[in-house]
């Protein structure tokens, strides 16, 4: 328990520090810039994202509070950077819903289906798109456009190709061993990766990346660092989902959060030593 505290109190120092220093880049006259785009998408991105929350529900891909929450960052991502920020992050969400009932039986039985019949809820929509999210609003708010759409379209890419490897992992792996250890270990071990759910995680991350920069949040030229990032936070996720998921000391939201963070991170670095 005391180990966890830490945990929890030094991951609460670093995002205070991190949105402190998000803080300082935002401008007035990038708020001045973005204001007549904020007003005008503000009516069709609520709508809009109001009846995708509402068909999501009904089609049990999302909870109530997993409704609620994804059409608030939707909100939130189509008002800061448009239609094209938007559909990347409806790609990410239906990635992740199409591969959560991809061997669905399989993993009944081995007891490591989705809980909630992989209906995602509120933890997990800002686990996964927290980043992006805040990623966007700095690209609306700052004159550092380029380096946060490269961060955000990273962050979707990291949080949709971890699903995919983890959920094609489970319903088509022959064979899992921890990250950290090579032990073979059973099917939804925390921190187990496989060779089947890994090729599929970069083949994810190829695609979504590959749709940012064909809806013009990025150039190709940054496609190898989004990926390379993607990858770099779904292995630093195995790890700790080895090391302390498994403990109890986190959770599998906690490690969401963490795997997009470190991939848009890695990917801003990598652009930075071009």
């Amino acid at each position: 328990m005391r180990m966890k505290a830490l945990i929890c109190a030094v991951a609460a120092v670093c995002l205070t520090a991190g949105a402190a220093h998000a803080g300082s880049l935002i401008t007035s006259d990038a708020i001045a810039a973005w204001t007549p785009d904020l007003l005008q998408r503000l009516p069709v991105g609520t709508l809009l994202n109001a009846a995708v929350a509402f068909a999501g529900h009904r089609a049990s891909t999302v909870s109530t509070s997993g409704a609620i929450v994804g059409a608030a960052i939707g909100i939130l991502i189509f008002v800061a950077i448009g239609w094209p920020g938007w559909a990347l992050l409806m790609a990410t969400f239906l990635t992740a819903a199409v591969t959560s009932r991809l061997g669905l039986r399989r993993k009944t039985l081995l007891g490591i289906a989705e809980e909630r019949g992989g209906r995602r809820g509120a933890g997990n929509a800002l686990a996964n798109t927290g980043v992006a999210t805040v990623a966007a609003l700095l690209a609306a708010t700052t004159a550092h456009v380029e380096v946060a759409l490269i961060a955000f379209v990273a962050a979707l890419t990291a949080g949709g190709s971890d699903t995919v490897a983890s959920e094609i992992g489970k319903a088509f792996g022959r064979r899992t061993w921890m990250v950290h250890t090579a032990r073979p270990v059973p099917p939804g071990t925390p921190g187990a990766i496989s060779i089947e759910g890994t090729a599929a995680g970069v083949v994810g991350a190829l695609a979504l990346g590959s749709l940012g920069i064909v809806l013009g949040l990025t150039a190709a030229s940054s496609l190898l660092a989004i990926v390379v990032g993607a990858t770099v936070g779904a292995f630093a996720e195995s790890v700790l989902g080895a090391t302390l998921e498994h403990r109890g000391i986190l959770n599998n939201d906690v490690l969401n959060f963490l795997n997009t963070g470190i991939a848009a991170a890695t990917a801003i670095a990598l652009v930075a030593t071009r």
